[in-house]
């Protein structure tokens, strides 16, 4: 069966997500919207980056801190929080700006995943999209 939507088309396994590391491009949390700049293109370490794996940890930067949690994921990308994602004790944390303190909210309330082509979205409980990443190599590095 064929789909009409592309978008469909190139979805992909939710567990997928955990295979690649994504870097935000769009947030809207309800009160701000972040979008695209080019400065982000420019400062990658200041941008928000989001990345899992398998056994159901999260782990990224909110811009400026580490950010660790757990999450469960069911086969349909209906995300769970069992510990919501918040700045990582590990080392000097530093004063979160706008950005990382919306970017940490919006991320606790998602509740749906879903990776399409190179794209990963985060829904909330209403599929209301929250958080748009696109997928990057190496962030991490």
């Amino acid at each position: 069966m064929t789909s009409d939507n592309p978008r469909q088309a190139l979805g992909q396994s939710a567990w997928s997500a955990c295979d690649h590391e994504w870097i935000l491009s769009n947030m809207m949390d309800g009160e701000h919207t972040y979008q695209y700049r080019l400065l982000w293109r420019k400062f990658w370490r200041d941008r928000p980056f989001f990345t899992c794996d398998r056994f159901g940890y999260v782990r990224g930067s909110g811009g400026i801190n580490p950010y660790l949690g757990r999450f469960s994921l069911a086969g349909h990308g209906e995300l769970s929080w069992p510990r919501p994602p918040d700045i990582s004790r590990i080392g000097r944390v530093y004063p979160s700006d706008a950005l990382e303190a919306d970017y940490l909210r919006a991320l606790r309330k998602t509740r749906f995943l879903e990776v399409v082509g190179d794209h990963l979205i985060l829904r909330n409980g209403d599929k209301t999209t929250l958080l748009e990443f696109e997928r990057v190599e190496d962030i991490m590095r």
